[in-house]
């Protein structure tokens, strides 16, 4: 607080001046005295004695808000000043202009010293990339903006700080005609190293149950007449296994709370139609199946679902059928008992045990053995199995996401796919237009996967020339978004500079070859088709195509009329 915040009221002063006043209008106040009677005196004297105490009262209490007014003025310079966050106005030009006494201790300079200075000179070089983006998108739009990077204080220590800069109004003072902002930095460097202790204990808690596992096993082949022992180990491993359980479930929220890596990218009407069908059904347990080219995205859409699901707070559980071998695909699916089969020295718990309670994401289904689609489907039809080498039935319920890009139809009449589960996965088919059917977003693709490459590199790409977003656009990328995210990885190590320079020569279609996306119209006919196919043309009534549609029976009948759809 300042001195010009003090302020006082000399009384003397104030009579002084009255009676100045009194003293300029004496004259004429005596010739009115003169006109009045002793009684009309006697009361003009009483209304000036009551006039002054009310003025002497009104004086107080003026003397009593400005005391207010100051302690107050006091309590926020000091809540300012000694906040346990620091506070700094900057300038469009990186400047600091202001700085309360937190930012001060953080940086260890004296407020004196840190005005007009660059916020840039105590950003560690590594991390400078960070702190221009984060302004420049400031400044260019306006929105709050928040990062985590190392500060270098004056004697060349670090420690990171979180920053959090918003525009504010300007003050009084001279720097009215710049677009200044408020920066509130918060030393997290304690935080960073509970992180790491954290996950240095969750590795060490993860070793120590795999050893004592290693421990129960030899303990249990050497002794089996120790069950006591045994027992107790037992229970010691589940402590520990809940324990580390508990430690992932932390982390796993704390990295979802600071990234965000599931993003679906687009705003086509083929991508809004696929993300109005994930809503319709991320709620229910229905099975789903994502069918689409490879590299399309499907696993995306699956955890979306997942994510939008009551079953959000368990982890999503996969499988890929076409990475694993045929022989090994069903102990990894239902587990085996310890000496089911050669090489198997342990007891092995399947995939859907794990998966009891949450989702599972069976990806590549159209690659399982005909052998094991019929445990498959009594799984999908009663919830139960048996290990391999068991005969004790185990009960999960699991909420199923397969996928696929092959035609499963076509699969069944091959004989490579069981008709009855083909009819189980296909309650909900969601299927994903390939990338050259979905032109209008690949600036957005391009323009996220450019950013995130280029952090990740440490490069700066500002610019995507139209003649290189034409030559993305115009080729046909049989390998969707995959190839996209490839060739743009390629493209901006190619690139020496601020333009993004294209490693690959894409191939151009034939110039007679002509090609539009989908009208909305067009979007809007499939799907009620496609609804009313499922439904087998029930227009109204429970479990009907209005009902999944969510429209009345006479709205859907009228949209039926005009984009002519007729029962075959």
């Amino acid at each position: 607080m300042t001195e010009n915040d003090n302020h006082s009221y000399d009384a003397d002063e104030l009579r002084r001046l009255a009676e100045e006043k009194v003293l300029e209008k004496a004259g004429h106040l005596q010739e009115s005295i003169g006109a009045l009677s002793p009684e009309e005196i006697q009361h003009t004297f009483h209304a000036l004695q009551v006039h002054q105490i009310e003025l002497e009262m009104q004086n107080d209490e003026l003397r009593r808000a400005h005391a207010e007014i100051d302690e107050s003025r006091a309590r926020y310079f000091d809540l300012y000043n000694l906040a346990p966050v620091g506070y700094c106005t900057i300038s469009d030009k990186g400047l600091i202009l202001e700085a309360n006494l937190t930012v001060a201790d953080l940086l260890g300079l004296p407020r004196s010293l840190l005005v007009k200075q660059p916020v840039s000179r105590f950003i560690h070089k590594a991390d400078q990339d960070i702190y221009y983006q984060n302004r420049k998108h400031l400044l260019e739009t306006g929105e709050a903006q928040s990062c985590e990077l190392r500060i270098i204080r004056k004697d060349g220590t670090t420690f990171w700080a979180h920053l959090d800069a918003a525009v504010q109004e300007t003050g009084h003072h001279e720097t009215d005609a710049e677009p200044v902002y408020r920066v509130v930095m918060s030393d997290i460097t304690a935080h960073k190293k509970l992180e790491d202790a954290l996950q240095k204990a969750h590795d060490e808690l993860e070793d120590q149950v795999k050893a004592r596992t290693s421990e129960l096993a030899a303990a249990l082949e050497e002794a089996s007449e120790k069950k006591q022992i045994a027992e107790s180990a037992v229970l010691e491993i589940k402590k520990l296994k809940n324990q580390l359980e508990a430690e992932r479930a932390y982390l796993q929220e704390e990295i979802n709370l600071t990234y965000n890596h599931e993003n679906i990218i687009g705003k086509s009407d083929g991508i809004n139609y696929v993300l109005f069908k994930v809503e319709q059904i991320a709620k229910s347990d229905t099975i789903v199946l994502v069918l689409g080219e490879t590299g399309t995205g499907k696993e995306l859409i699956a955890r979306a679902i997942h994510n939008l699901s009551p079953r959000k707070n368990r982890a999503m559980v996969k499988v890929n059928c076409a990475a694993l071998p045929a022989t090994l695909i069903e102990s990894e699916l239902f587990g085996h008992e310890k000496g089911s089969f050669t090489g198997s020295l342990s007891r092995h718990i399947g995939r859907f045990e794990i998966a009891n309670g949450a989702t599972f994401f069976l990806d590549e289904i159209g690659e399982l053995p005909i052998e094991l689609q019929a445990k498959l489907l009594r799984v999908i039809q009663d919830g139960e199995f048996e290990r391999l080498g068991s005969s004790r039935t185990i009960k999960v319920d699991t909420r199923i996401i397969a996928a696929t890009n092959r035609n499963l139809e076509a699969e069944v009449k091959a004989g490579n796919f069981r008709e009855d589960l083909f009819y189980r996965f296909n309650v909900f088919p969601i299927t994903l237009p390939p990338l050259r059917d979905r032109l209008d977003d690949i600036p957005f693709l391009v323009d996220f996967y450019v950013k995130k490459i280029s952090r990740r590199m440490g490069k700066a790409i500002e610019t995507i020339p139209a003649g290189v977003m034409a030559d993305l656009q115009e080729y046909r990328w049989p390998g969707n978004i995959r190839e996209l995210e490839n060739v743009l990885e390629r493209a901006v190590i190619n690139s020496p500079g601020t333009k993004l320079r294209l490693a690959d020569e894409l191939e151009k279609p034939p110039k007679d070859v002509s090609f539009s996306p989908k009208t909305m119209e067009a979007v809007e006919r499939e799907h009620i088709l496609q609804t009313l196919e499922e439904t087998g043309w029930k227009v109204g009534g429970k479990d009907s195509a209005s009902e999944i549609l969510g429209l009345d029976r006479s709205t859907l009948r009228a949209r039926m009329r005009k984009l002519n759809i007729q029962k075959p």
